[in-house]
């Protein structure tokens, strides 16, 4: 019997988090299509009482590491692309100037912490929820996720001269 998968309703939040991943739209899309290949191929093994968006992330997560290698590659060619755009062509509002700020802050932290960052600032994940997404304890997501709030806020005092306006809100279960 085959498994029918909605993964509609999970898209934006899957390509979100393979921009994330590697740090482009353009290898986002190829990841999120690799992993939705995969999710289908394994559409069986698919335990239908459990949320279907975890079991994707996992899939896009194992499909990038499956992959690092041209990643980062393409991440580092793609990073030193988009400096020579924004300096030619500046943001006309405020909010896309402080968008662009934090998007240069997150391509010089380590894809470890922010991934991390999207997985429970954006996507809202819980610690315990990301945890068992990445496979590590709870307590390694909330220092890692300490570690990465800690480093985007110096990478963004870092260029703004220490008046950094951003703040990084936990998960669900967050205690602050």
């Amino acid at each position: 019997m085959k498994t029918r998968l909605d993964v509609i309703p999970h898209l934006e939040d899957l390509w979100r988090y393979g921009r994330v991943l590697t740090g482009n739209d353009s290898d986002a899309d190829d990841l999120v299509q690799e992993a939705l290949a995969r999710a289908l191929t394994m559409a069986a093994s698919y335990d239908t009482s459990r949320p279907l968006l975890p079991w994707l992330i996992t899939i896009v997560r194992n499909t990038f590491l499956t992959n690092a290698s041209r990643a980062v590659a393409t991440r580092q060619r793609m990073a030193s692309f988009a400096e020579v755009a924004e300096s030619a062509l500046p943001p006309s509002q405020e909010h896309s100037a402080e968008l662009a700020k934090v998007q240069r802050a997150l391509t010089r932290m380590p894809a470890e912490q922010a991934e991390i960052l999207h997985l429970v600032a954006v996507l809202g994940f819980t610690y315990s929820e990301t945890a068992n997404l990445l496979g590590v304890p709870a307590g390694t997501v909330m220092s890692r996720l300490s570690r990465a709030r800690a480093a985007l806020k110096h990478n963004l005092e870092d260029k703004e001269d220490g008046s950094s306006r951003l703040k990084i809100v936990g998960g669900r279960d967050a205690a602050y």
